[in-house]
């Protein structure tokens, strides 16, 4: 699975759609969208996705984009995202997504 492809489950999730039109879309095996999605706080209910992701992240000490493992430091502020890559990407696509619906 490519980084585009991650991206994408991710978005796409984040829009509550499911699994299998992922899968076809993405052209991938559901079952490889679904165990992708487990490990990286994105499974259950398509509509509760985008709800319960940061506290998934926040919980498991991951980053809210990628959910890549954070380390966190010992003073300070807490990290929530890995890089600044995936800080500007989370907030183009909030962004974007803001634009869509509004």
């Amino acid at each position: 699975m490519t980084e585009t492809q991650k991206a994408k489950i991710f978005s796409m999730r984040m829009q509550g759609i499911g699994y299998h039109v992922i899968g076809s879309t993405l052209n991938l095996d559901e079952n490889q969208v679904q165990q992708y999605c487990k490990t990286h706080g994105l499974a259950g209910d398509a509509s509760l996705v985008s709800l319960n992701h940061a506290v998934w992240c926040e919980q498991n000490n991951r980053c809210i984009f990628c959910g890549n493992k954070l380390e966190q430091p010992r003073t300070g502020r807490k990290k929530l995202f890995c890089s600044g890559n995936c800080r500007t990407k989370y907030c183009l696509m909030r962004k974007n997504c803001k634009t869509i619906t509004e």
